[in-house]
């Protein structure tokens, strides 16, 4: 009987760092989509959330970048842009929790950066 617990237990354990493992690793997914409302054209960026770092070229006024990326911790985003003149916008934003999948709109306009859910 005592060979039956353990056995048990040991399953158990295995299953448990099975189910833990894989969702770090899988992670849940977000997108999020950076929309350009500013007076001018965006040269280049760098979005960053939950530890990864994605780097775009340019965003035209009025046009759109789509970003899809994991959920591995909770983090927010951190968006920083240059646009055409040579301008720079940078800003923290958000909330992105993990064990929850995200579709977001980050809207520039020329002096900030706004969240839409």
């Amino acid at each position: 009987m005592r060979y039956w617990q353990t056995a048990v237990l040991g399953i158990g354990c295995f299953l448990l760092a099975s189910w833990y493992s894989t969702s770090i690793v899988r992670g849940d997914d977000g997108q999020v989509l950076i929309l350009n409302a500013a007076t001018e054209s965006i040269k280049n960026g760098q979005l960053e959330v939950c530890g990864q770092k994605f780097l775009f070229g340019e965003i035209e006024q009025g046009k759109t970048k789509a970003i899809q990326y994991k959920v591995r911790s909770d983090s927010q985003y951190k968006l920083e842009v240059e646009f055409n003149s040579g301008r720079k916008l940078e800003q923290k934003l958000g909330e992105v929790r993990s064990g929850l999948d995200f579709e977001d709109i980050l809207i520039l306009n020329d002096h900030e950066v706004s969240l839409t859910r």
